[in-house]
């Protein structure tokens, strides 16, 4: 998975919240490669479980953002994102519940998963929103990279 990327979503905050994003599947992915031949010891399930975390403030703070931003421009097809994105945010649930009782299988179900993530949602839905906000200038709710998406870390 590490020859993924995210398609520019013509959003400059969201594109570094995608990146973001990328950032936690090269981790995941990077922990996983060691489990091809055996299980993950339990400091190893447990650096799983704080990816998960990180994951899912990820996706409670970039959907609601990218959701209220949708809803100021009138965004024509936000039902079936908000749809999605409440598909991904629970099927990510269900996944951290079977990491949690340390199935092993689950493992890759995750890898295929945040691979889905990128390919179909941001690669594919999240590049039709771009023309609705061509006239807006992107606002960062803080200055420069790290501030901007520290707000995933709090």
């Amino acid at each position: 998975m590490s020859n993924l990327t995210v398609s520019d979503v013509g959003v400059e905050r969201f594109n570094k919240d995608h990146q973001r994003l990328l950032f936690y599947i090269e981790e995941f992915t990077r922990l996983s490669a060691r489990f091809r031949l055996r299980t993950p010891f339990p400091d190893e399930w447990d650096q799983m479980d704080g990816i998960f975390q990180r994951l899912e403030k990820y996706t409670r703070v970039h959907f609601k953002e990218e959701e209220q931003a949708m809803a100021k421009r009138g965004y024509p097809t936000l039902p079936d994102h908000h749809a999605q994105h409440q598909q991904l945010v629970n099927v990510l649930a269900d996944l951290r519940l079977k990491v949690k009782r340390r199935e092993f299988q689950a493992i890759g179900a995750v890898k295929s998963f945040l691979q889905e993530c990128i390919t179909n949602h941001i690669n594919h839905t999240d590049t039709q929103y771009g023309p609705y906000f061509k006239t807006e200038t992107p606002r960062l709710p803080l200055q420069g990279r790290s501030e901007s998406l520290s707000r995933f870390n709090r």
